[in-house]
């Protein structure tokens, strides 16, 4: 896709050309996908390409979004958190700092663009989500795993899925995305051997390999095998079905909304509300911290270590650990 500017101020799908041409190289395919979203719906609102090069639509959006929310699939108004909004916000100033770079825009007009502030937790307490984290035990953890029936093509896929998210961290845009070429055997330089899925980090290019937990592994193999029986053939590992249960085998991967559909079908069979693909990363982070919070950062892959303590580790607070301090 070319990165041809418009001159046109009522040709806004020069804006999202723009968008989605100069960010490549420079931010993981994931991340890109993000901000091709999020820069889309800036346009869509902003109206036209003056616009939406003028830094004042992003802080007049910023309110938009506050104000305005948006519509479930089951058609209930909801408010975007502060989080979510902010997310949206750092998408565009992304996109501009990078047109500044190339040359489509003025180095001031970025640094504008980078002026305009987030919304701050401390003044929207009432947009808190309650259940945006939720902790997950590892017995719960086990009994999701084990809630889908193996047995059947689409249980197979499933059950890997659970693992593959449970063992590893993954982000379920970098899971979805999954190939058979990004799992290999890797020996570390302590000299210790075991699966890894190379993936690239969030605004990251370069994949580096992350742990795959064996039972992962295996219940991967086993649905490749139960897919290949079913006359099917992809690079990628999870795909879906165009039909109820098992029927009608696809060779595309599924999509984010659809393994967010079987984390939480799950889940609530258990009776575990409340839970979503991201807490299997916080799973994973918490689980690794308790031992050290640096394995927890490099497999999360996050590059400060003040990310994976504030947002992954959710260990609460244990009662007499202090008692022996003094």
């Amino acid at each position: 896709m070319n990165a041809i500017i418009t001159t046109s101020p009522n040709e806004i799908a020069g804006a999202r050309h723009f968008d989605t041409s100069i960010l490549a190289g420079t931010k993981s395919p994931n991340t890109i996908d993000q901000y091709r979203m999020h820069f889309a719906a800036y346009c869509d609102f902003a109206g036209n390409f003056a616009s939406a090069t003028d830094p004042a639509t992003l802080a007049r959006w910023r309110l938009h979004l506050f104000e305005t929310g948006y519509t479930a699939a089951n058609g209930e108004s909801k408010d975007y958190s502060v989080n979510a909004i902010n997310q949206r916000l750092a998408a565009i100033r992304g996109v501009m700092a990078e047109a500044a770079q190339q040359g489509y825009i003025g180095r001031a007009v970025a640094d504008d663009f980078k002026a305009v502030k987030g919304l701050k937790q401390q003044a929207a307490k009432e947009r808190r989500n309650v259940h945006a984290r939720t902790r997950i035990s590892k017995e719960d953890m086990q009994r999701i795993i084990d809630a889908p029936d193996a047995a059947t093509p689409a249980g197979a896929m499933h059950k890997a899925l659970l693992l593959t998210l449970a063992t590893s961290g993954l982000r379920i845009s970098e899971a979805v995305q999954l190939t058979k070429a990004q799992i290999e055997w890797h020996t570390d330089e302590d000299g210790k051997s075991g699966w890894v899925v190379y993936v690239a980090g969030k605004n990251q290019v370069e994949e580096k390999p992350r742990a795959l937990g064996t039972k992962a592994r295996l219940a991967i193999d086993a649905w490749l095998s139960t897919r290949a029986g079913l006359g099917i053939s992809s690079e990628y590992i999870f795909t879906g079905f165009s039909g109820r249960g098992s029927r009608n085998p696809s060779n595309t991967p599924i999509t984010r909304s659809s393994a967010w559909k079987i984390v939480q079908r799950y889940a609530r069979q258990l009776g575990l509300d409340h839970i979503k693909p991201h807490d299997f990363r916080r799973y994973v982070g918490t689980q690794l911290a308790a031992t050290d919070i640096r394995l927890a950062q490099n497999q999360l892959g996050h590059k400060r270590i003040e990310t994976t303590a504030q947002n992954y580790v959710l260990d609460s607070v244990k009662v007499g650990v202090t008692d022996d301090l003094v």
